[in-house]
């Protein structure tokens, strides 16, 4: 069904028929949403159903989609939502995954199911042309009174297609006040006496069967967080990337802000990256936990002349300057950096603890900020943009507890011109 031949009017003739009560809160405040082009125009809450209202607009062919090539980033399987064509080619295909399922932010037991959808299909894709515009509705469970923000969380990505995804929908629900008691007592008739009637003997007590239990959905924790500035420390806009089941997932944030619905059985390596900024790692097991809400701000360093930036998982073999394969992820978001800023030169310093020979110590700092630069040379980093010195043991970190003194052992990297 090509979208472009629907009458103009018909979607606001779909708009208008569920119209008749319940709670309604206008274009609502949304936190944060997976893409630019799909809108909420509407929250209705009747008796039976929480309705939505959203509106598709295809982006046109001549303009580059800001979020084209990002894959979805939900926890449900198999997406199909759009399909992004080439550009010049003016159609994408549509369809609203039946999986989808509204939650209450942090609390993913409370979750609320789809029931049905109009002028949007959910079995199969419907092409879009250049440029239209499509009004569709989504039934799902009614929100529990009380309830004034949730999130709207659609199926997996796949195959390069894009989610929607919307965090932090905030509507009007407040909870249902309670009916006032009647103070006049009820006066209660008195049943005829009965002669007692001769009682059967006593039955054992038969344990109930035990009822099926219930098929799960599929089940789902919460990532969030707030990226920042770790200068200022102000929210920055930046853009965290991951893997799960084999798909490469990313999500923008504008406001530095982030939500993302994660798997408990998998394991999870988040990169984050914001331009004007060295980019950052953290690791995620949700099963190692038994909640299913994480909480993890993250700090970028911004890149300005005279920043000394710490390379945290830079390994050498033991007592050598061979760099060891565990590196590389590191190294190789240095070498993203350097690519992005052409003009950033920077001055490699290799550091000891104050162990051992002070001369060896020196030298082998040197050897080891060599390796790195060498690193950064074979990858296609021009070699005048890199500096390489070992200072040994003469800047330590700290000067502590044993544990404490393998802080001195590290590689650090300073922007000495952009």
């Amino acid at each position: 069904m090509n979208f472009k031949l629907l009458p103009a009017s018909f979607g606001a003739i779909l708009l208008s028929i569920h119209t008749s009560f319940g709670q309604v809160t206008e274009n609502p405040k949304v936190e944060e949403s997976s893409v630019p082009y799909v809108k909420i125009k509407k929250v209705e809450l009747t008796d039976a159903n929480t309705v939505i209202y959203l509106q598709f607009i295809e982006p046109k062919a001549q303009k580059q989609p800001q979020f084209r090539s990002q894959p979805r980033m939900s926890p449900f399987p198999d997406s199909r939502v759009p399909q992004f064509p080439q550009q010049g080619i003016g159609q994408s295909q549509i369809w609203l995954d039946p999986e989808t399922r509204l939650y209450k932010p942090g609390e993913i037991d409370k979750k609320f199911k789809f029931i049905r959808a109009e002028n949007i299909t959910t079995t199969t894709k419907t092409s879009v042309a250049n440029g239209d515009t499509v009004d569709f509705v989504a039934y799902f469970e009614r929100l529990t009174p009380g309830i004034e923000e949730f999130d709207f969380y659609e199926g997996r990505s796949s195959n390069g297609s894009q989610s929607w995804n919307f965090y932090g929908i905030h509507v009007k629900n407040p909870l249902k006040k309670e009916p006032a008691k009647s103070g006049k007592p009820v006066a209660k008739a008195t049943p005829p006496a009965k002669k007692p009637a001769a009682q059967p003997a006593a039955k054992a007590p038969q344990k109930p069967a035990p009822a099926p239990a219930p098929k799960k959905d599929a089940e789902m924790a919460v990532l969030k967080g707030t990226i920042y500035n770790a200068k200022t420390k102000e929210p920055i806009a930046a853009q965290l990337s991951y893997t799960e089941s084999g798909d490469t997932l990313q999500i923008r944030s504008s406001s530095g802000k982030y939500r993302v619905g994660v798997d408990p059985g998998e394991r999870y390596k988040f990169r984050v990256l914001a331009r004007g900024y060295y980019g950052s790692s953290f690791s995620l097991t949700p099963a190692d936990s038994t909640g299913k809400s994480f909480d993890q701000d993250v700090y970028l360093t911004p890149l300005i002349v005279g920043e000394t930036i710490l390379l945290p998982n830079i390994y050498f073999e033991m007592s050598k300057y061979t760099l060891l394969p565990e590196s590389y992820e590191e190294l190789n978001r240095l070498v993203d950096v350097m690519r992005d800023s052409p003009t950033v030169k920077i001055r490699v310093e290799g550091h000891t603890d104050n162990v051992g020979d002070f001369d060896k110590n020196l030298e082998l700092s040197r050897q080891r900020a060599e390796s790195v630069k060498n690193y950064l040379i074979e990858k296609g980093i021009e070699s005048s943009r890199i500096e390489a010195k070992g200072y040994g043991g003469t800047r330590p970190l700290t000067k502590g507890s044993e544990e404490e003194r393998k802080k001195n052992r590290r590689v650090e990297f300073v922007i000495t011109e952009m």
